[in-house]
């Protein structure tokens, strides 16, 4: 399949308003304040790990109050046991004086293991001094409390938890789902595996030279990935055919950003990076689609995806052709910015953060073999 810069004649298809569309780039929207006990198809289940068995009568009836099913543990290896079974429990409060084995190693065990590692876990004590808060923190609890404990301060603490930890499931079941399709788009594509780490790769890097934040990297990395998976809809014979596109199969080819934004809006996590995938075939002159939007308008995080995305198609290999050098690519880059495509700043910007890279890693080569061989033993 050619390049398809053939795309920037022809005229952008008509559309109706999307998910995505004049958002900027890195809006996180909605935060999700639903209570997690108010899910139909699930019952909230507390873990209450506790020696006492009035403490756990206690949160047994407070939390039936609540609509919640409490699981109860007497001692340390019961806590485990009963932390590890299925369905999971969504929290855990958990004693620190807690018989055989204390809350300190039921703690730190359970957050070092992947399997419930993300389950919140309160952790109760009556000595309430900085170091045993300290060193609870440091095992990995998500908070403390001290006997006796406030039943509605804890009600407060553990909603707030739940809220974070459903968010963090549906972020880990979206990346998830995201990296399959993408890795599929990619494959569909001609595109070896590690093509998807390279756009990524490429587009934080250039994300980190412009001052982007934390929080806007991640987008930025997610949209890398994810920009092309609306040619999942594409007939291979569309994505694989070597010359030019009959108009009906341009207009076919066309529809993949707005397909990808119909893909990725449900899942909810993913939605910041919505305006990526619409947007980045946009071009700076307005040529591009599906919106026609042009300069500014262009969400930023599309525009650096979609000049990334020139430049590693060009350097990588594809099943008809072998990847350019980077001098042509860049050149190639260049050639765009001046017809129109793309922003001539920011195409420069990325070449100079491309040979920032280039003359860091000679650097880090050249210092790395002076270290060798000082390393080496004479004689």
């Amino acid at each position: 399949m050619t390049e398809r810069t053939e795309a920037s004649q022809a005229a952008p298809l008509p559309v109706t308003p999307d998910q995505g569309r004049g958002q900027h780039w890195f809006e996180l929207g909605q935060a999700n304040t639903a209570d997690p006990s108010d899910e139909t198809t699930n019952i909230t289940r507390m873990l209450v790990a506790d020696g006492n068995p009035t403490v756990r009568k206690i949160l047994r009836h407070h939390f039936g109050s609540l609509g919640w099913e409490t699981l109860e543990a007497k001692d340390g290896p019961e806590a485990l046991k009963r932390a590890r079974q299925r369905p999971a429990p969504h929290a855990i409060i958990l004693d620190l004086e807690l018989p055989e084995q204390n809350g300190y190693e039921v703690c730190r065990t359970l957050k070092s293991d992947d399997q419930s590692q993300m389950i919140p876990i309160i952790v109760t004590t009556s000595i309430a001094s900085p170091e045993s808060k300290m060193q609870a923190l440091e095992v990995g609890a998500d908070d403390f409390l001290t006997k006796p404990i406030n039943r509605i301060e804890l009600t407060l603490r553990l909603r707030s938890l739940l809220r974070i930890h459903k968010f963090n499931q549906e972020l880990i079941g979206a990346e998830s789902v995201a990296m399959a399709l993408a890795r599929a788009v990619a494959a569909k594509d001609g595109y070896a595996h590690s093509h998807l780490e390279k756009v990524a790769t490429h587009a934080v890097m250039f994300g980190k030279a412009l001052g982007l934040d934390s929080a806007e990297l991640k987008v930025l990395k997610y949209g890398a990935i994810l920009h092309n998976v609306g040619k999942i809809a594409i007939p291979d014979a569309v994505l694989e055919k070597t010359g030019p596109l009959t108009p009906r199969e341009m207009a076919m080819f066309q529809q993949h950003p707005r397909v990808g934004c119909d893909i990725c809006a449900p899942l909810k996590p993913l939605r910041p990076v919505l305006p990526i995938i619409r947007h980045h075939k946009e071009h700076w002159d307005g040529t591009g689609y599906p919106d026609g939007l042009r300069g500014e308008e262009i969400p930023l995080g599309a525009q650096i995806v979609g000049i990334v995305d020139v430049y590693t198609a060009l350097t990588s290999d594809r099943p008809y052709r072998k990847a350019v050098p980077h001098a042509e690519a860049v050149a190639s880059l260049r050639a765009q910015a001046k017809k129109g495509q793309h922003s001539p700043d920011l195409v420069r910007q990325f070449i100079e953060c491309l040979e920032a890279a280039d003359r860091s890693e000679d650097t880090g080569n050249s210092e790395n073999s002076s270290d060798r061989e000082v390393a080496v033993p004479a004689g």
